[in-house]
């Protein structure tokens, strides 16, 4: 008998070893919604063209930004974009040779689906109130998320705010979708998701 509660106690505690799961949280937005959004604004500041005001003495004014949830990348982005061709960022419109406007009408994620096959179809137990469901069994399935930018600026002379240009209808998009074929799972995307540095994964028992 001893014998017996002694192999029923390694039996529990193996099997709730082996049951165990790993703590987890979430961030408020998913991993995939993010390199969406940060792949939109990327791609919205590389097209604006402010590289042509290369070498001056930059003010931004991020007034009509103030909504923006993502407002600190844009601004992030902008003065990284105008560094890189030697522009000087000034916290002082007086300071400045050249003041430009940023504004955002649209920074926001989307998302659509639709499938071949069969839907989760519900089965009425007989005789009971019990119900279970078919899992829906998918040959050809797609989930897209997208992430929409819409742009535009107001460039002046800083001394005088002379318009000196407006720069318009500054459009992007970066798009990620799940795909099930006949059962088989994968995805596409058309942003840069590779790690900039490759490692190796160790395995820890």
């Amino acid at each position: 008998m001893k014998f017996f509660v002694l192999l029923s106690c390694i039996a529990l505690t193996i099997l709730s070893c082996g049951c165990t799961n790993p703590w987890m949280t979430n961030t408020g937005r998913s991993a995939i919604e993010q390199y969406l959004i940060s792949a939109t604004i990327e791609r919205a500041v590389d097209s604006a063209g402010l590289m042509r005001y290369s070498g001056k003495k930059i003010f931004f004014d991020y007034n009509y930004l103030a909504p923006q949830v993502d407002k600190p990348y844009v601004q992030g982005m902008l003065e990284m974009e105008l560094s890189k061709v030697g522009c000087i960022i000034v916290a002082k419109q007086e300071e400045a040779d050249i003041m430009i406007q940023p504004l955002c009408g649209v920074l926001a994620t989307d998302h659509d689906s639709w499938m071949i096959g069969t839907p989760p179809l519900p089965i009425p137990v007989p005789y009971t109130e019990l119900t279970f469901a078919i899992p829906e069994i998918p040959l050809l399935k797609r989930f897209k998320r997208m992430a929409y930018g819409h742009f535009a600026f107001n460039v002046f002379n800083a001394k005088d705010r002379t318009p000196l240009a407006t720069i318009t209808n500054i459009n992007s998009s970066a798009q990620y979708n799940n795909w099930v074929v006949m059962l088989v799972p994968f995805t596409s995307h058309n942003m840069d998701m590779k790690d900039t540095k490759d490692t190796d994964t160790v395995y820890e028992f």
